[in-house]
């Protein structure tokens, strides 16, 4: 009940401020779009978070269930980069992706599993440096696995915070640092969603020079 409370008004100024964007209320500045944009992001933020502490407690009470249809996996992907184009830009970081041709329907839970590219894909933005790169790939290799990995060469994570990253509640020394408002749940939940799915996490890293993040799922 209290998730739901907390979710629905957030979709409401969510839903309000898309009007506003799209001219619904009149024309609006360059200035006034970019500004509009961050609150939409930081709405967005918190409702990621409600859900995220929602799907800890469902896992902590058994509760965390799995519920799989047909779902287009290379258009999940380009969807959830061009949500974070306005944020990117605005770090003057590039998401570079293709989405491939002739990718096959993925039998999955859409909604977990986007929330996992999120995930991976919002840590690459915000422990990037100013002006890079950062690339996404999404293929199918020789043992009928789907590969998605998002590389970038960011802040990495040191070899003393690697073993202990995917753990309930931790985060890497330096990503503290960079980043003190992270709860970290983010990376324990999708590896928890990776693993219901009969899948695998992809990830490495070098402090200092970027990471990896990644999965692979069969191609059912």
């Amino acid at each position: 009940m209290a998730s739901h409370q907390l979710r629905t008004p957030l979709t409401t100024v969510k839903g309000y401020i898309s009007m506003v964007v799209e001219g619904d209320a009149g024309e609006i500045t360059s200035e006034q779009r970019r500004l509009l944009d961050e609150a939409f992001m930081s709405s967005e933020r918190m409702v990621n978070l409600i859900n995220d502490f929602l799907n800890v407690s469902r896992i902590q009470t058994g509760k965390f269930l799995i519920d799989k249809h047909e779902t287009n996996l290379g258009e999940l992907v380009k969807q959830e980069i061009d949500r974070l184009k306005s944020n990117a830009d605005s770090r003057k970081l590039e998401f570079i992706y293709k989405k491939p041709k002739d990718f096959p329907i993925m039998n999955i839970d859409e909604a977990k599993i986007r929330e996992v590219v999120m995930n991976f894909a919002d840590n690459a933005l915000y422990y990037s440096h100013e002006g890079a790169k950062i690339d996404v790939k999404l293929h199918v290799d020789e043992n009928n696995q789907a590969i998605f990995e998002i590389i970038d060469t960011g802040i990495g994570v040191s070899l003393e915070d690697q073993s202990r990253l995917f753990t309930k509640f931790y985060r890497a020394s330096n990503a503290k640092r960079q980043r003190p408002d992270g709860t970290g749940v983010g990376l324990f939940l999708a590896k928890k969603v990776i693993s219901a799915h009969g899948g695998k996490v992809l990830f490495s890293s070098v402090e200092g020079k970027g990471s990896t993040f990644g999965f692979s799922l069969p191609v059912e």
